[in-house]
Protein backbone atom coordinates (compact mmCIF):
# COMPACT_ATOMS: atom_id res chain seq x y z
CA UNK A 1 0.00 0.00 0.00
CA UNK A 2 1.36 3.40 -0.99
CA UNK A 3 2.23 5.87 1.76
CA UNK A 4 0.94 9.42 1.40
CA UNK A 5 2.14 12.38 3.43
CA UNK A 6 -1.51 13.34 3.91
CA UNK A 7 -4.47 11.01 4.14
CA UNK A 8 -6.73 13.83 3.01
CA UNK A 9 -6.19 17.28 1.50
CA UNK A 10 -8.92 19.90 1.77
CA UNK A 11 -9.74 22.26 -1.10
CA UNK A 12 -12.22 25.00 -0.22
CA UNK A 13 -13.06 28.69 -0.52
CA UNK A 14 -12.23 30.94 2.42
CA UNK A 15 -15.90 31.79 2.82
CA UNK A 16 -16.52 28.15 3.76
CA UNK A 17 -13.70 27.99 6.32
CA UNK A 18 -15.92 27.73 9.41
CA UNK A 19 -17.28 24.32 8.38
CA UNK A 20 -13.92 23.10 7.08
CA UNK A 21 -12.14 24.17 10.26
CA UNK A 22 -14.51 22.15 12.42
CA UNK A 23 -14.12 19.06 10.22
CA UNK A 24 -10.31 19.40 10.10
CA UNK A 25 -10.17 19.70 13.88
CA UNK A 26 -12.18 16.51 14.38
CA UNK A 27 -10.07 14.57 11.88
CA UNK A 28 -6.85 15.77 13.47
CA UNK A 29 -8.10 14.60 16.87
CA UNK A 30 -8.75 11.20 15.25
CA UNK A 31 -5.10 11.12 14.07
CA UNK A 32 -5.96 11.57 10.40
CA UNK A 33 -3.15 13.35 8.51
CA UNK A 34 -4.93 16.38 7.03
CA UNK A 35 -3.58 19.00 4.66
CA UNK A 36 -5.40 22.11 5.85
CA UNK A 37 -3.78 25.48 5.27
CA UNK A 38 -4.18 26.64 8.87
CA UNK A 39 -2.12 23.63 10.03
CA UNK A 40 0.63 24.44 7.53
CA UNK A 41 1.24 28.14 8.20
CA UNK A 42 4.97 27.81 8.87
CA UNK A 43 5.65 25.15 6.23
CA UNK A 44 3.89 27.24 3.55
CA UNK A 45 5.69 30.45 4.51
CA UNK A 46 8.00 31.55 1.70
CA UNK A 47 7.22 28.60 -0.60
CA UNK A 48 6.22 28.89 -4.25
CA UNK A 49 2.61 27.97 -3.53
CA UNK A 50 1.69 27.37 -7.15
CA UNK A 51 4.19 24.51 -7.39
CA UNK A 52 3.84 23.30 -3.81
CA UNK A 53 0.05 23.04 -3.89
CA UNK A 54 0.22 21.20 -7.21
CA UNK A 55 2.44 18.60 -5.50
CA UNK A 56 0.04 18.28 -2.57
CA UNK A 57 -3.09 17.81 -4.67
CA UNK A 58 -1.46 15.72 -7.42
CA UNK A 59 0.91 13.47 -5.48
CA UNK A 60 1.00 13.76 -1.69
CA UNK A 61 -2.54 13.02 -0.55
CA UNK A 62 -4.55 9.81 -0.54
CA UNK A 63 -7.81 11.73 -1.07
CA UNK A 64 -8.80 15.26 -1.98
CA UNK A 65 -11.97 16.52 -0.30
CA UNK A 66 -13.44 19.43 -2.24
CA UNK A 67 -15.99 21.67 -0.54
CA UNK A 68 -17.88 22.83 -3.62
CA UNK A 69 -19.83 26.07 -3.71
CA UNK A 70 -20.26 29.17 -5.84
CA UNK A 71 -17.43 30.72 -3.80
CA UNK A 72 -15.25 27.73 -4.70
CA UNK A 73 -15.96 28.13 -8.41
CA UNK A 74 -14.96 31.81 -8.39
CA UNK A 75 -11.54 31.50 -6.71
CA UNK A 76 -8.22 31.33 -8.57
CA UNK A 77 -6.52 29.12 -5.97
CA UNK A 78 -9.35 26.62 -5.62
CA UNK A 79 -9.40 26.24 -9.40
CA UNK A 80 -5.66 25.56 -9.35
CA UNK A 81 -6.12 22.95 -6.61
CA UNK A 82 -9.03 21.37 -8.49
CA UNK A 83 -7.06 21.16 -11.74
CA UNK A 84 -4.14 19.49 -9.94
CA UNK A 85 -6.49 17.00 -8.27
CA UNK A 86 -8.22 16.31 -11.59
CA UNK A 87 -4.86 15.61 -13.25
CA UNK A 88 -4.25 12.94 -10.62
CA UNK A 89 -7.77 11.53 -10.92
CA UNK A 90 -7.36 11.32 -14.70
CA UNK A 91 -4.31 9.06 -14.41
CA UNK A 92 -5.73 6.78 -11.73
CA UNK A 93 -8.83 4.68 -11.71
CA UNK A 94 -9.26 4.78 -7.94
CA UNK A 95 -11.50 7.20 -6.08
CA UNK A 96 -9.53 10.32 -5.27
CA UNK A 97 -11.76 13.40 -5.44
CA UNK A 98 -14.42 13.34 -2.71
CA UNK A 99 -16.87 16.19 -3.34
CA UNK A 100 -18.92 17.81 -0.60
CA UNK A 101 -21.54 20.06 -2.15
CA UNK A 102 -22.42 23.17 -0.17
CA UNK A 103 -24.82 24.41 -2.86
CA UNK A 104 -25.91 23.44 -6.38
CA UNK A 105 -23.12 25.22 -8.28
CA UNK A 106 -21.72 23.24 -11.19
CA UNK A 107 -17.94 22.99 -11.02
CA UNK A 108 -15.95 22.45 -14.24
CA UNK A 109 -14.71 18.89 -14.53
CA UNK A 110 -16.73 17.54 -11.60
CA UNK A 111 -19.23 15.29 -13.28
CA UNK A 112 -22.78 15.15 -11.99
CA UNK A 113 -22.39 11.36 -11.90
CA UNK A 114 -19.67 11.55 -9.23
CA UNK A 115 -20.98 10.48 -5.84
CA UNK A 116 -20.95 13.34 -3.35
CA UNK A 117 -21.97 14.28 0.17
CA UNK A 118 -24.59 17.01 0.46
CA UNK A 119 -22.99 19.31 3.01
CA UNK A 120 -26.33 20.97 3.74
CA UNK A 121 -27.82 17.74 5.09
CA UNK A 122 -25.12 16.69 7.57
CA UNK A 123 -23.30 18.22 10.53
CA UNK A 124 -19.56 18.84 10.55
CA UNK A 125 -19.21 15.91 12.93
CA UNK A 126 -21.08 13.58 10.58
CA UNK A 127 -19.01 14.71 7.59
CA UNK A 128 -15.81 14.17 9.59
CA UNK A 129 -17.06 10.66 10.36
CA UNK A 130 -17.66 9.96 6.67
CA UNK A 131 -14.16 11.13 5.80
CA UNK A 132 -12.63 9.10 8.63
CA UNK A 133 -14.47 5.98 7.39
CA UNK A 134 -13.31 6.55 3.82
CA UNK A 135 -9.69 7.06 4.85
CA UNK A 136 -9.73 3.97 7.04
CA UNK A 137 -11.36 1.89 4.28
CA UNK A 138 -14.57 1.15 6.17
Amino acid sequence: MKYYEYEVAFSFAGEDRELVDEIADQLRKANIRVFYDMYETVSLWGKDLYTHLDEIYRKKSKYCVMFLSNNYKEKVWTNHERESAQARAFTEREEYILPIRLDDTEIPGIRPTTGYIDGTLFTASEIAGFIRSKVKGM
